[in-house]
């Protein structure tokens, strides 16, 4: 049985059959900017949501806290027409709990310009009630996926661009690593110019390698070669922008396994890259080594 805590944070989910602890949070007061004349129409389908309506985190906690484990932002693919939830969200969250991360999967809106507003906005929130989640606030990262990596990429690169309204007690937004797996970095949906420009700014198709400086948090990357959704070399490219500016990086580039594994259980060799990532945390002292 699942208890469910409600959106004014009370913890927690409990299972006897589970390790995780979990609740879901709103990341904006009342409803999220400029959503309040929208209908509710969000959907679940074959565990992806559509349409989703208002942005909130899922939060998944190892089953004991410390107070300095590190914390991780999720945010799912679907090409900005839904979010795959279980395969790049809730599954994602779980592995990382395995390893002694905390997780929060960020269902975000469905327009770029929203979703880069809702994943800024979540992880100031997540920095501020550090304290209360029992996580370290100076290591906290985002991961994505796909379209999803494009967003966690937006966060890295223009986390200086945020409205103070959009923080939570002026908190920053900039994660302290990033993680992108097969990430869109050099196109936006069609309409992000009307959405940008609702939110008072333009939409940037200047491919994401170009906006990466000395600043921009380590990140690790995987992607496979057979990509025919997201080409191979958005990843390279990325990689190599930030290899140039002396960023701590690694890229994982595997020669099958196509676009959307996830975490790439039954997809060959590229399931590999979940041992890999949890390496690399280690050697850049998110993780303790062994």
């Amino acid at each position: 049985m699942k208890l469910f805590g409600s959106i004014t944070g009370m913890l927690v989910f409990l299972t006897a059959v589970s390790s995780f602890a979990q609740q879901t949070i709103s990341i904006w007061p009342g409803l999220a900017p400029g959503t309040g004349t929208e209908k509710n129409k969000e959907k679940i389908v074959n565990e992806r949501i559509y349409d989703v309506y208002q942005p909130d985190l899922e939060v998944f906690l190892p089953k004991q806290m410390n107070g300095n484990h590190p914390a991780i932002v999720i945010c799912p693919g679907g090409g900005y027409t839904h979010l795959a939830i279980e395969l790049e969200g809730t599954s994602i969250a779980k592995w990382f709990n395995d390893n002694g991360v905390a997780a929060f999967v960020l269902k975000y809106r469905l327009k770029p310009a929203e979703a880069f507003e809702d994943a800024k906005r979540a992880l100031s929130l997540i920095r501020s009630d550090a304290k209360k989640y029992g996580i370290n606030p100076n290591m906290i990262g985002i991961a994505g996926f796909s379209a999803g990596g494009q967003v966690a990429a937006e966060v890295a690169t223009h986390y200086k661009d945020v409205p103070p309204a959009d923080l939570v007690n002026g908190v920053s937004c900039k994660p302290d690593f990033e993680i992108l797996c097969y990430p869109a970095l050099d196109w936006l949906h069609p309409n992000a110019d009307e959405e940008y420009s609702r939110l008072g700014a333009k939409a940037s198709f200047v491919p994401y390698y170009h906006l990466v400086d000395n600043h921009t948090p380590p990140t690790f990357i995987v992607h496979a070669a057979d990509d025919h959704t997201v080409p191979v070399t958005q990843s390279v490219q990325f990689f190599t922008a930030l290899h140039d500016e002396g960023v701590p990086c690694e890229l994982h580039v595997f020669e099958k396994g196509g676009h959307g594994f996830g975490l790439g259980t039954g997809r060959g060799a590229v399931d590999k890259w979940p041992r890999l990532c949890i390496d690399w945390m280690k050697t850049e002292g998110i993780l303790k080594g062994e």
